[in-house]
């Protein structure tokens, strides 16, 4: 059996592969899951900034959310969670995945920080509309893709959709995807979803 360990902290981007764990049905021991979790002397020798998630998979390190929630998919094609390694499909995972990190995620997080997780003393908002303009202009995007089908890469549920959803999650905390009907039922779909870990308040 697959032995899996988890550095994690549920509001962080850790979600997507405890999400994606739990769809797979793979026992895992979860490390941290606390703001204590960022000392762990493990976490700090896998992750080069120090950061969650991270994972051990049989042993093995690997760090970045994305990442993770691909080699934990691969582990179980059964559940068909992933496109196949070298399928069209995968590779339509990987743009839209790479998509969702760069064109929305790489906007929303700067405004994330300066609105409520930095210290207000190092806040510097002088870039959050452009920001959000950008975020705006990768979620038009995502919307329009989203207008005939329910999921991302052939109409099926899969890591790529709990990968983007995390980022729609972050945006709609914001009010920024009030404007895009699309998105806003397609996270609908991934809250019913029963083993869903985005938080939903």
């Amino acid at each position: 059996m697959t032995n899996i360990k988890l550095f994690e902290y549920a509001p962080t981007r850790s979600a997507r592969p405890n999400w994606t764990l739990l769809e797979a049905g793979l026992p895992y021991e979860s490390i941290g899951n606390g703001p204590a979790v960022f000392g762990n002397q493990e976490l700090r020798n896998i992750h080069p900034l120090g950061k969650v998630p991270a994972a051990i998979i049989d042993g093995k390190p690997l760090f970045e959310s994305a990442a993770i929630c691909a080699a934990i998919a691969d582990l179980v094609p059964e559940k068909q969670l992933i496109a196949k390694p070298g399928s069209w499909s995968r590779y339509i995972h990987e743009q839209w995945s790479f998509f969702v990190l760069t064109e929305m995620e790489a906007w929303l997080w700067p405004n994330l920080l300066n609105l409520f997780l930095l210290p207000e003393e190092r806040r510097n908002p002088s870039n959050l509309e452009q920001n959000e303009a950008m975020f705006k202009r990768g979620a038009a995007a995502l919307d329009n893709a989203l207008a005939d089908v329910d999921y991302l890469v052939d109409n099926k549920f899969s890591v790529t959709d709990i990968i983007a959803s995390y980022t729609v999650n972050g945006a709609r905390s914001l009010g920024y995807i009030d404007e895009f009907a699309n998105l806003q039922r397609y996270l609908e779909r991934m809250f019913a979803r029963e083993h869903c870990s985005l938080d939903q308040s």
